[in-house]
């Protein structure tokens, strides 16, 4: 919700960035996009829990706007990635949300499928793999943290952020290509 262009919050900070990244002709313009986590929540974060269908919708109103103000760049949506079923900080996620989460993947690969059509060579499908590597290998990459259900595992630890790049970094390379 916080990123919507309406908003006021996050995505005026990209523009602002975009902006002078823009004027410079001899570079290609690229949004590198994973969201979803904070969308999936039970309870907590702004606006959520967002339905799958509101959360394609948010992302179509993002990139939408994305491409409308940048003629010519791409944009690259990722999979969100997996967190565990006992989490809950201060925001309420728990099983319900990381179910909510799982449904969101098949939103943006049909919102990217529609793209194909409607903007040709615009967005692109990022990484898809790093939710199952997470799920496999969450104790070694993700941080245990203390929550109102037990140990819970949902920012990357270290090691994870550097995983998680190279899952980014891969899908980037492979769409700029």
């Amino acid at each position: 919700m916080d990123w919507l262009p309406s908003s006021g919050k996050y995505f005026v900070k990209v523009t602002e960035a975009a902006d002078s990244l823009f004027l410079k002709k001899e570079h290609q313009l690229i949004f590198s996009v994973k969201l979803g986590t904070n969308d999936s929540a039970i309870q907590g974060p702004n606006g959520s829990p967002v339905s799958k269908e509101d959360y394609k919708k948010n992302m179509q109103t993002i990139i939408s706007e994305l491409l409308r103000k940048y003629p010519g760049c791409k944009v690259i949506v990722h999979h969100p990635i997996w967190y565990s079923a006992n989490t809950y900080n201060s925001s309420k996620y728990l099983k319900e949300g990381l179910d909510r989460l799982e449904t969101y993947i098949p939103e943006i690969d049909g919102m990217i499928s529609e793209y194909k059509i409607s903007d040709p060579n615009r967005v692109f499908k990022g990484d898809t793999r790093a939710f199952k590597y997470f799920k496999k290998h969450h104790l070694k990459l993700l941080k245990p943290e203390k929550g109102q259900q037990g140990t819970f595992y949902l920012h990357p630890n270290e090691e994870g952020t550097v995983v998680l790049g190279k899952f980014w970094a891969k899908a980037l390379e492979k769409r700029m290509l």
